[in-house]
């Protein structure tokens, strides 16, 4: 009941919140008692919980998880001695990110959601966690956190498609929308949306010209498939090539550390595990920043997304894989108070044929500088 009460405290500031319902059934307000609790408001509530927490509040966060709870392999007890080995940490910061809620019927949900533990006071990561298709429960007035009830861990690898575009395109709106939609739908993709012109064109940025990506629309999928148009054929191709490459295994672990950032910029460490033997000639490690803090709008009044503001690279093939490499970006005139910093390996050679595979990749989250 802890968590009941926590609920109603906190309502009075999450009047606003809607919630996410994708179905034509009326699931997205629940009763409880006087109190109607939708699924979105629960992960507020989440947010709330880990945003606050010490010692002295744990116990509202154990009470978020149902006693059944596993995820990957992880049981509810060694998921909540993990998130406890941390407050032993001078200040230490959590934070809960990009929430997003589905309802599979009136009791049962799916959530999509990022932890990230930090220091407050040098900004510097300790863990970084997103929680992918895990299901929720409503049971006695309350919602539980269930995990994805998967007992062994089957990672598949990040897709990333960059795509090409400036804001006064009359031809780009459907295949914005597409990849938007396919981002939604698959929590492992992720699209890159470079200006090649106009004021969003991010200077020096050399990888519309490898790609000859001279004309938009044009999205390269991976690093090895080309679509250029919106037609309908385009937008199946983006689904088709996107439905498979999601599937496809991880073939290069990535690991983020020592990651701090400011209003100047952002830095890290990026550990690679590559299989043993992998010929890393003509490989590249590439590091992006992506944000949605733009005030321009396509020609349809449409919001853009993931727009490309900084862009890095060095070759893997100098690198000494089991040291790291050591990476760094600014972004072109500002930093916005909320992007992503995409970082993946990439088998580019001189000249781009179809076969720039990108090796997966790992994307992470700044929010509210």
């Amino acid at each position: 009941m802890k968590l009941k009460i926590a609920m109603i405290s906190l309502l009075a500031l999450l009047l606003l919140v809607g919630a996410c319902d994708r179905f034509d059934h009326d699931f997205t307000k629940l009763l409880t008692g006087d109190v109607d609790i939708d699924l979105e408001t629960f992960m507020s509530i989440v947010d709330q919980s880990f945003a606050g927490l010490n010692e002295e509040s744990f116990a509202q966060v154990q009470d978020l998880y149902a006693e059944d709870y596993i995820h990957n392999g992880v049981s509810k007890g060694e998921r909540l001695a993990w998130i406890e080995s941390f407050l032993d940490e001078p200040g230490v910061s959590f934070t809960v990110s990009e929430s997003e809620t589905h309802y599979v019927d009136e009791s049962h949900g799916i959530v999509n959601w990022r932890l990230t533990i930090s220091t407050m006071d040098t900004k510097a990561i300790l863990a970084d966690s997103l929680f992918v298709g895990e299901k929720a429960r409503f049971e006695e007035g309350i919602w539980l956190l269930e995990g994805n009830k998967v007992c062994i861990q089957d990672p598949k690898q990040l897709v990333i498609a960059e795509y090409f575009t400036f804001d006064s395109c009359p031809n780009c709106p459907p295949a914005e929308a597409k990849l938007h939609e396919l981002q939604d739908l698959h929590p492992n993709f992720i699209y890159l949306e470079h200006h090649i012109t106009n004021a969003l064109q991010v200077q020096g940025n050399d990888t519309p010209a490898y790609y000859s990506a001279y004309s938009a629309p044009t999205a390269v999928f991976q690093g090895s498939a080309k679509v250029v148009g919106s037609a309908d054929a385009d937008l199946q191709n983006y689904e088709s090539i996107v439905g498979d490459l999601v599937n496809e295994d991880i073939s290069i672990g990535y690991t983020l550390e020592n990651v701090t950032y400011d209003e100047e910029g952002i830095s890290a460490k990026v550990m690679m595990d590559a299989p043993t033997g992998m010929d890393i000639s003509d490989m590249y490690l590439n590091y992006v920043i992506i944000t949605d803090e733009v005030s321009q709008t396509n020609v349809n009044g449409d919001p853009l997304h993931n727009v490309v503001r900084a862009v890095g690279r060095q070759a893997i093939s100098e690198q000494d894989l089991e040291d790291g490499a050591q990476i760094s970006l600014v972004t072109a005139g500002f930093m916005p108070s909320s992007y992503k910093l995409v970082v993946y390996a990439q088998y580019r050679p001189q000249t781009f044929t179809n076969e720039s595979r990108i090796f997966g990749g790992t994307v992470y989250q700044v929010s509210a500088m």
